[in-house]
């Protein structure tokens, strides 16, 4: 094999490692949708049903978006618990979401 044909075959591997991680029934997509499940489990144990938590998908990162109405306090342990779970780098709160209050 010459230089040019090593060179395409790894590209051409890298493409191919790449696809299979990121494509919808890939690798990528189930990590995302179990650490998603996860983070639903939590908020349902600390009794917050109307947050919601989505990992970032495009790309494909280890960043949890939350929405919802909270408080300050709540945003802020929220976060921080939400930032515990496996495979979780950071939580952000939606910007949309920090307008919204909590009715009482």
């Amino acid at each position: 094999m010459n230089r040019i044909s090593t060179l395409a075959a790894g590209a051409l591997a890298v493409v191919a490692v790449t696809w299979a991680w990121h494509s919808p029934l890939g690798v990528g997509e189930r990590f995302a949708t179990d650490v998603e499940a996860r983070a639903r489990i939590q908020l349902d144990h600390d009794e917050m049903l109307r947050v919601q938590a989505r990992f970032e998908r495009d790309p494909l990162t280890r960043r949890l978006v939350l929405s919802g109405p909270a408080d300050d306090f709540q945003r802020a342990e929220i976060k921080r618990r939400m930032e515990l779970l496996p495979g979780v780098g950071e939580a952000v709160w939606d910007p949309s979401s920090l307008a919204m209050e909590v009715k009482r």
